[in-house]
């Protein structure tokens, strides 16, 4: 699972924020208070993902079965358990 960046996050969340401002949906005095709501919401969703990840990672190395990193195996397992986590977990909320 690829990571954001912090540059990535700021970035995208100044392009939405502009975009925002330029449809006339967001006051732009309130620009820095959205701004952070968003760059908020992506770090979140960044630290849920992790979460995720772990626990996946954690269930394939404790099955009896050792299977390889990376592995065609190992790739359908992590799909499998990944899609079973985001269905139990509840993601990210906005605030």
């Amino acid at each position: 699972m690829s990571r954001l960046s912090e540059e990535r996050i700021s970035f995208l969340a100044h392009g939405i924020v502009g975009d925002l401002v330029g449809r006339r949906c967001i006051d732009p005095t309130r620009r820095g208070e959205v701004l952070a709501v968003l760059k908020a919401g992506f770090s979140d969703f960044e630290a849920f993902n992790d979460r995720i990840d772990e626990e996946v990672r954690l269930k394939i190395a404790s099955l009896s079965k050792k299977v390889p990193e990376g592995s065609d195996e190992w790739k359908i397992l992590y799909r499998k358990y990944r899609t079973e986590g985001m269905g139990k977990h509840r993601g990210p909320t906005v605030k």
